[in-house]
């Protein structure tokens, strides 16, 4: 008996999985706060979210401190939960052109970049994975509902269900979750 549970990307990749039948002894599927519509509509935003975050860090701690001074993260235990996996060690032939040190904390100057010497830098190019997008989220609520085993959906809010959802939910098709005060 398998359970996929994902979120984002993962979640999209876990129901496309799941509706393909490609796990012969998956039980159900739980997908957490992805819903193609406001996947969809999110990627716009997305781009300049990449933007502003810095290419690498000085150490994974640099890192974990970056996610909670930026708001990307709200809680220190889950920065110290998620940063790690998220982060690898820059390689001695990499070229990163940008400083270690871009971290810049509130009242402090931006500082001239200097080439890294060691440090960290992100697991996943997502830019370099823009083109796909789309892809991953198009036609998510059909492969959600066509899935063939029980379903939970856990959201941040009622807003975030597309049409589709809303009526499959009214349908009893699937379990919904709300987690309210929660997200951005």
């Amino acid at each position: 008996a398998v359970v996929s549970t994902q979120s984002t990307g993962g979640g999209a990749i876990a129901t496309r999985i799941a509706s393909q039948g490609l796990l012969p002894h998956l039980v159900g599927l739980v997908v957490i706060d992805v819903v193609e519509g406001s996947a969809m509509d999110s990627l716009t935003a997305m781009q300049g979210v990449l933007s502003r975050r810095p290419k690498v860090f000085e150490s994974v701690d640099r890192g974990i401190e970056w996610a909670l001074k930026s708001g990307q993260l709200r809680n220190a235990e889950s920065a110290r939960v998620s940063m790690p996996g998220q982060l690898r060690p820059i390689s001695p032939s990499e070229d990163l052109q940008q400083p270690t040190s871009n971290v810049i904390r509130e009242g402090e100057e931006s500082r001239e970049a200097e080439q890294p010497k060691a440090g960290v830098t992100w697991r996943v190019d997502l830019v370099g994975s823009e083109t796909h997008w789309p892809g991953w989220f198009s036609g998510m609520s059909k492969l959600f509902l066509s899935t063939p085993v029980p379903k939970l959906l856990i959201l941040a809010g009622p807003e975030r269900l597309d049409t589709e959802l809303t009526v499959a939910h009214m349908q009893g098709t699937f379990q919904l979750h709300m987690l309210t005060a929660t997200g951005p």
